[in-house]
């Protein structure tokens, strides 16, 4: 594939980027944004011109790929690093678990030596608490992506890292607007997420240590009704509040393990308290 898409605000040679992101969307952007404050050299992709040109101006060495066309012969020269960090989301790429195991791939055969991929609870099937030991997918969904994290496994990349993310909040993903006004089953099952803010938090202490373990859920510690927490999130909002009907105890994701092995507690530990604080900004 042609770097000639590749924008850098250094002009000529740069150096080698410490950090490349495949996928500066929801997570990628504002973790690229902020490795950079941290002092890291950072590269990504993106599919978008307008959005590379953006993000260069930044100080993101930015390449324009969509990993959705056909994957080129070599890793593309402008996210050239010793880590990279994957978190394209599979509702944006076609044929998931091929598409980052070649990814993964390439990233292998241009010298990647450690590679972060964000995976999914959706890995857990069945009922109860979930730990990182737990995976056994009861859906589609988590099936592909339990496909995907052994596609990525299997690249060739010395270290790989398994970041199973719970469901995604903040940033511009407002749950109060998730399930406003509809009707839903299992208005007892808890809720399973993790704030934007708190993964901003992580990913860099991650980056940040060595010997990583396989596997880590990213959870935060409260865990809430369905109908207490999207009721709420909607009042707040002044929306219409989602109807629930029966209970349903659903799955926990025990997301201790990462704060444990970073000695970094999550921040969100209360979501009622940061849905109060977000709404009242």
């Amino acid at each position: 594939m042609s770097t000639d898409n590749a924008i850098s605000t250094h002009g000529g040679m740069t150096a080698r980027p410490g950090v490349a992101i495949v996928g500066l969307g929801w997570l990628g952007e504002p973790l690229a944004l902020h490795l950079l404050k941290l002092g890291y050299a950072v590269a990504g992709s993106t599919t978008t011109p307008d959005k590379a040109e953006r993000l260069a101006k930044a100080g993101i060495k930015t390449q324009v790929w969509d990993i959705n066309s056909p994957l080129p012969a070599d890793w593309p020269s402008a996210l050239a690093a010793d880590t990279v960090v994957l978190c394209v989301p599979p509702g944006k790429v076609r044929d998931y678990a091929a598409t980052v195991g070649g990814v993964a791939r390439l990233a292998a055969k241009g010298g990647v030596q450690r590679l972060l991929f964000t995976s999914a609870t959706s890995v857990y099937g069945g009922l109860g608490l979930k730990t990182e030991a737990d995976a056994e997918p009861d859906s589609e969904r988590g099936e592909r992506m339990w496909a995907a994290e052994q596609a990525v496994r299997s690249s060739g990349v010395a270290d790989v890292l398994c970041l199973r993310l719970s469901g995604l909040v903040g940033g511009n993903r407002e749950p109060g607007r998730f399930l406003a006004g509809r009707s839903f089953e299992g208005g007892d099952e808890p809720v399973n997420l993790v704030a934007q803010e708190d993964l901003l938090r992580f990913i860099p202490a991650i980056l940040a240590k060595s010997n990583w373990p396989e596997t880590l859920n990213v959870s935060a510690p409260h865990h809430p009704s369905r109908r207490e927490f999207y009721g709420r999130a909607a009042q707040l909002q002044n929306l219409p509040e989602p109807r629930f009907s029966g209970g349903g105890q659903g799955k926990s994701i025990d997301g201790s393990a990462l704060s444990r092995w970073l000695g970094l507690d999550y921040q969100v530990t209360d979501w009622f308290s940061w849905l109060l604080e977000r709404n009242t900004m």
